[in-house]
């Protein structure tokens, strides 16, 4: 009719979407609509024109991303009436063997992905902090606290965190959102006591609640995977939901092939994945790499303080209280310099300690809830960061 085909020439000719990927020498833009001839042109005035789809930018003298240079080409599209506004980095994420150990890389490089669990909640918000500023303050407390990666728990966030993190240098291990229920005794404690090995493939057996993670789930990456700060997913989180995660692991390896698929952060670990996630608490941290995949500590730590005053309510959740600022540092420092230390020679590549912030009943952040207290020497904490950057720098 002539409504559809009036219809259709709009979604034609404006720009509907982009799609960017990009490694250490060029990024591919793939346009939804649009007209055929169309122009982009990079903020330092290079001009590539194509027509059709696609178009892949090789810039000379190609500068690489990274949380120590969060380096951004910033370009223009044009297609007809329509001009947008995008940018790319050029930036991948690999793994190397060293001495017979697999390692995550960072720019062809073994890396030490040194990061925080940022459940993302404020208590102007609950889900969303009053203005960007509140995502804009969290990233850059991380960054001078000596740590280069958030891992986004469990809850995406809207685009201008990720934004955010890719303009001031934050690596993002991005988990999918949960769905189905969650078992006390079957997804916490048999796991704490060691039985972390079940096959999945009758659990959660719902029919519509696995169409409904496996859609969400492609939509989630589709959403995200342009940001160049997202470099690593995590497909499901200590059992909650999960099923058939070999099978939703080659899902979420085809929607993002350039990524690193944790298949199962913690425990009932199946085949398929492209990294040994472990979650390790109420125990030392003493751990031996496999020759098969890296070896990421996906979860540990969780050190409780509570500060009078600046607490949501009663909650005193954590997996180690602390009496007083001193304690609470003593036992990071001992906790990074030696276990944290010794899991790097080891062959560990990347760890993510409990927690950015408080929570409502979570005590165990390097701030509290409100944002107000910070409970360590940022300095610090630094130096203890950078001196464990540098051995894997050594390697």
């Amino acid at each position: 009719c002539r409504e559809c085909i009036r219809w259709c020439s709009c979604l034609r000719i404006h720009i509907e979407e982009l799609r960017i990927s990009s490694d250490m020498t060029r990024a591919t833009v793939r346009v939804l609509g649009g007209e055929d001839k169309k122009r982009l042109t990079l903020s330092d005035g290079t001009v590539y024109e194509f027509s059709g789809d696609e178009i892949t930018v090789e810039p000379a003298s190609p500068v690489l991303w990274s949380p120590e240079n969060p380096h951004i080409y910033d370009f223009t599209l044009e297609s007809g009436e329509d001009t947008v506004r995008s940018y790319f980095a050029l930036r991948e994420i690999g793994t190397v063997t060293v001495d017979g150990i697999p390692r995550l890389t960072l720019n062809g490089k073994p890396y030490l992905f040194n990061g925080l669990l940022d459940q993302g909640y404020f208590p102007d918000g609950i889900f969303l902090p009053a203005t960007s500023d509140g995502y804009r303050d969290d990233i850059l407390l991380a960054k001078r606290l000596g740590f280069n990666v958030l891992r986004k728990h469990i809850k995406v966030e809207p685009d201008i965190f990720y934004t955010l993190c890719d303009r001031l240098g934050m690596i993002v291990f991005q988990d999918m959102v949960n769905n189905s229920g969650y078992s006390f005794i079957f997804d916490t404690a048999l796991p704490t006591l060691g039985m972390k090995r079940f096959p999945d493939t009758l659990l959660h057996r719902k029919k519509q609640s696995r169409k409904i993670f496996e859609a969400h789930m492609t939509d989630e990456i589709a959403y995200l995977d342009s940001h160049p700060s997202i470099l690593y997913y995590t497909v499901f989180n200590e059992g909650w939901g999960q099923f058939r995660a070999d099978g939703m692991y080659a899902v979420a390896k085809a929607s993002a092939p350039d990524k690193i698929i944790d298949a199962t952060s913690g425990w009932f670990v199946r085949r398929e994945s492209d990294v040994d996630s472990r979650h390790v608490y109420f125990k030392p941290l003493k751990v031996k790499a496999q020759p098969t995949r890296p070896l990421v500590i996906s979860e540990f730590g969780g050190y409780s303080h509570r500060v009078e005053g600046h607490l949501f309510g009663d909650g005193n959740y954590g997996y180690t209280e602390c009496e007083s600022p001193e304690e609470l540092y003593s036992k990071i420092e001992r906790l990074y310099l030696g276990e944290v230390k010794d899991a790097i020679l080891a062959g560990a590549s990347g760890f993510i300690y409990t927690e950015l912030s408080d929570i409502e009943d979570e005590t165990n952040g390097f701030i509290t809830y409100d944002r107000e207290v910070l409970k360590v020497d940022e300095v610090k904490i630094k130096a203890i960061m950078d001196e464990l950057a540098g051995t894997v720098s050594a390697l």
